[in-house]
């Protein structure tokens, strides 16, 4: 289906609309994030040394790990999956997008998912910076599930669902567009554990030289 570059007014070249950052915001990633606070303690952490007195909670290897780091691969994930839906419908760089555009309604929504699916990985690497995901038992907190399972029904109502696609300008993906996110949830996967691994070892020579 050849793209359609309108000639109209009432165009726009956002990738997501002010409702979708809030079904970000104040919907899909609420759950998992109260999931979160109820993370048992790291079985662990009386094998550390202490953290210095005047450390506060917010650090700047917090900081840069979530926001320069994860918060990035999440971006370059979302961005990517926008642009192949626009690229794969016949989009040039430069042409902009009418507010109803199916196109414009289509690369939005596929935005927002691939935000959601980027959160899914999110909830599993950042419950311990340190520790591989893949080094315990993913089930010491049930709730991390249940609020996973209430973040893709709530993602599959906005995009599936007549009112989801009136209250936030969605609109119905293919399947193809799911499985593009797949590689990139993955490789968020893999640079996240490979950045624990490098922690961990540089840890490690550390203790050496002390010990």
């Amino acid at each position: 289906m050849p793209f359609r570059n309108p000639s109209s007014s009432g165009l726009l070249t956002s990738r997501l609309t002010i409702i979708q950052i809030l079904a970000v915001d104040l919907g899909t990633d609420m759950v998992p994030a109260l999931a979160l606070g109820a993370e048992p303690p790291d079985p662990d952490v009386m094998r550390r040394p202490p953290r210095p007195r005047g450390e506060g909670l917010i650090t700047t290897s917090l900081l840069l790990r979530s926001y320069l780091w994860l918060g990035l691969l999440q971006a370059a994930a979302a961005m990517t999956v926008y642009l192949l839906v626009l690229r794969n419908g016949g989009w040039r760089f430069g042409e902009q997008l009418a507010l109803h555009d199916p196109f414009y309604l289509q690369s939005t929504t596929a935005c927002l998912s691939a935000i959601v699916m980027m959160q899914v990985v999110n909830v599993f690497v950042c419950r311990d910076p340190r520790r591989s995901r893949f080094s315990g038992s993913l089930g010491h907190n049930k709730l991390i599930f249940a609020g996973i399972a209430v973040e893709v029904l709530l993602i599959v109502a906005i995009v599936y669902t007549s009112w989801g696609h009136k209250f936030f300008g969605t609109a119905p993906l293919p399947l193809v567009t799911w499985l593009w996110m797949l590689p990139l949830a993955a490789a968020m996967l893999a640079l996240e554990e490979a950045r624990k691994w490098v922690v961990r070892k540089t840890d490690e020579r550390k203790h050496l030289d002390h010990g």
